[in-house]
């Protein structure tokens, strides 16, 4: 099993090639790097320590192609960091694989609100485009191209191609009521034209269904229920008939937008960021484990808040699809306690086949964590690491 990081390339903006000695001899295989990525705002620990790294939403390469036909909502070019970073981390003899968050862009859905997710209260989310809008799609497929015929990229990693919800990390988001899991669902359906369209053609009344999701929401908004289980609920909300084909109509839809950007890979292997819950709607597609594992052949399956049982019910659920799996984990301080906890982790993923464990992140998690990456190598595949050489020297401060 190969042990990997997730990093965002303007991590290897201070003496790249240093830094990716580092981690080689730290024992990283591979590196899942950003070349597409939402905003951020980052206080680094390794590359720059205490550097805070803000920026937008975008690209972070450079390429010559033309721009495809949906080019009003191409993605900002932020830089071409990860060009660099690819460079030197291939020169350590560690793999690159391209990460690319794909719908979850504030820059084209801030700027073209009508291929934003649209709510039932018709409001744009500024964060997320809706996968079933031809504009979009079009849009991802391109960026899915245009990654893969990067020079040393071996794969791809696809986020958040599919449905996103209105819970959202940015700009101080505030709310003073308690949403039920169901609530943040409900706020993820989307009924913009392209949307309403299939759920018409499904036979569902928008209408009606819109002002049932409202006055669902407006009444927790007044007078707040407990949480129930999430399913028992929705199905409270929607009835029976009405949810199932609502999640049927999502799950397509996202299954088509994963199958066209495989298309547009043109034969590099990619995984997709999959889980087994249909209700999910924060990067995760949601379209039935065996459905995308049978368009991508990879499952990366992540549990990033530390419950380690969740990860396991995801590694099990899918071990069962045939695909290759990777794991993801958090090396966060408040994710992961300590390093033996981080050994049972590397071993419930061994355990479930899976080939891969990639940990989240590369200049985020404390530097001193990667120091216990080199005992992972014992569920690895390859001997152990050599003796690590010190990390590259402290820049000065940022001014």
């Amino acid at each position: 099993m190969n042990i990997g990081l997730f990093a965002h390339p303007l991590s290897f903006r201070e003496r790249p090639q240093a830094q990716a000695d580092w981690l080689a001899a730290h024992g990283v295989d591979g590196v899942r790097l950003a070349f597409s990525y939402h905003s951020g705002r980052w206080l680094l620990t390794t590359s720059d320590p205490c550097a805070v790294a803000d920026f937008g939403a975008g690209q972070w390469f450079r390429d010559g192609s033309a721009p495809h036909d949906a080019s009003r909502l191409q993605l900002a070019v932020l830089g071409d960091e990860a060009t660099t970073a690819t460079a030197s981390l291939l020169e350590s003899g560690i793999e690159v694989t391209a990460w690319l968050v794909g719908l979850h862009q504030s820059g084209p859905a801030t700027r073209h609100p009508e291929s934003a997710l649209r709510n039932a209260f018709g409001h744009p989310y500024r964060h997320a485009l809706c996968p079933a809008r031809p504009e979009v799609r079009a849009c991802a497929a391109d960026l899915v191209a245009r990654a893969a015929r990067r020079p040393g990229v071996s794969g791809l990693e696809l986020e958040a191609f599919g449905y996103l919800g209105w819970q959202h990390q940015s700009a101080h988001d505030k709310l003073g009521v308690v949403l039920r899991p169901v609530d943040r669902w409900l706020l993820s359906l989307c009924f913009c034209s392209a949307c309403s369209e299939r759920f018409t053609d499904a036979g569902i009344d928008v209408t009606a269904m819109a002002e049932t999701v409202r006055t669902t929401l407006r009444a927790q908004l007044i007078d707040p229920c407990e949480a129930g289980d999430i399913e028992a609920d929705a199905r409270a909300v929607l009835g029976s008939e009405q949810h199932d084909t609502v999640l049927g109509v999502r799950s397509r839809v996202t299954a088509e937008l994963v199958r066209e950007a495989v298309i547009a890979a043109a034969g590099l292997p990619v995984s997709v960021r999959a889980t087994s819950n249909p209700y999910a709607c924060d990067g995760k597609s949601a379209a039935g484990l065996d459905t995308l594992a049978g368009a991508t052949g990879a499952l990366t399956v992540t549990d990033l808040t530390g419950d380690r049982d969740a990860l396991r019910r995801e590694l099990a659920a899918a071990s069962q699809t045939g695909a290759r799996v990777t794991a993801g984990w958090n090396l966060a301080v408040n994710r992961t306690t300590d390093e033996q906890q981080l050994a049972e982790v590397a071993e419930d993923a061994r355990a479930a086949g899976a080939r891969s464990l990639v940990l989240y992140a590369y200049d985020l998690a404390p530097a001193q964590r990667l120091t216990w990456l080199r005992n992972l190598s014992r569920f690895s595949d390859r001997p152990e690491a050599a003796a690590v050489t010190p990390p590259p020297p402290i820049p000065e401060p940022v001014k």
